[in-house]
């Protein structure tokens, strides 16, 4: 195992995360730790898809910050907009990434003129996120491919700030929503059984009253479920919408179990999201969400609930 210290105090290896990645060899032959002290630091990082197996520790969730501000509607060097999926602060595409203790976060803040701005943007698989917090506004949190795993994370936003097509686990997580939106916006493909699950979750937020639904369909087979999630009263009593196309209502693939809280309303919800039974809400454990064709189950997965 290798370690690897960040410091800005110029008391580790480097003082910036990106040099810290950039002397991982490609396809390293032994598992890569960075630890990275408090501090915040203002860099555009990509972890690349030749450097699988690295670990991104920070000292504190609060006092390691990684923090940049580009934005959609942003021109880039050759004039044009950067559009969504180049915005992200942090992008992951190596698979075997795990972090720990670190704050992503999109700084360009909330208006028309910005849009999207992504904090962090996820294209591996078998990752892991534990006690992260992710801070931004539309379009937050990006999970483009593979298998996630979100435990103890906080993640904040407004509109589709949790979007894309990848399959999550969510366990124990904070989502809070910042003013009325949409949380999810799963784009899973027809042939994927499983998007995003979120278990023993809390969705908190200072959105109005009923202003914020669960999701909506970013493509027509979305799946997301909610299982024993506690629900501010920001949500909206309908729980999901059509993107504005009742075509979505035949393909999307909604569902809830155990809400509790002012938002929990399982009667008002919309007739095309399912009521989850309490078998089918079982059958959502760590080996169906995650598991695949390799086995993958991140450690301590699923422990509390005895899954």
């Amino acid at each position: 195992m290798r370690h690897i210290t960040v410091s800005q105090d110029g008391q580790g290896d480097f003082e910036r995360i990106g040099e810290a990645i950039e002397a991982v060899r490609v396809l390293p032959l032994e598992p890569v730790t960075i630890f990275v002290k408090n501090g915040v630091y203002r860099e555009k990082l990509l972890v690349p898809d030749t450097k699988p197996d690295i670990s991104l520790i920070g000292e504190s969730a609060e006092g390691t910050v990684i923090a940049y501000g580009d934005y959609a509607q942003m021109k880039g060097t050759n004039g044009s907009e950067l559009t969504t999926f180049r915005t992200a602060t942090l992008k992951v595409d190596a698979d075997d990434f795990r972090m720990e203790n670190v704050t992503v976060q999109n700084t360009a803040g909330y208006g028309a003129a910005i849009g999207q701005a992504v904090a962090l943007y996820t294209a591996g698989d078998r990752q892991t996120y534990r006690n992260v917090r992710l801070l931004g506004n539309q379009d937050t949190l990006y999970t483009g491919r593979g298998r996630q795993y979100f435990a103890g994370c906080y993640i904040e936003g407004h509109v589709d700030y949790i979007f894309g097509s990848a399959t999550v686990l969510f366990e124990g997580c904070e989502i809070h929503s910042l003013r009325g939106g949409f949380i999810t916006a799963a784009s899973t493909a027809a042939r994927t059984e499983v998007g995003y699950v979120f278990r023993g979750c809390r969705l908190t937020g200072r959105a109005p009253e009923g202003s914020v639904y669960l999701g909506r369909p970013w493509r027509p087979a979305a799946h997301t479920v909610f299982i024993d999630t506690w629900m501010g009263p920001h949500i909206h009593r309908d729980g999901w919408d059509n993107w504005s196309s009742p075509d979505n209502e035949r393909t999307a693939r909604y569902g809830e179990f155990g809400s509790t809280g002012p938002g929990a309303a399982p009667e008002a919800r919309v007739a095309w999201a399912a009521a989850l039974t309490e078998a089918e809400a079982v059958s959502f454990d760590v080996r169906r969400v995650l598991g695949g064709p390799d086995g993958w189950s991140p450690a301590g997965a699923g422990v509390e609930e005895g899954r």
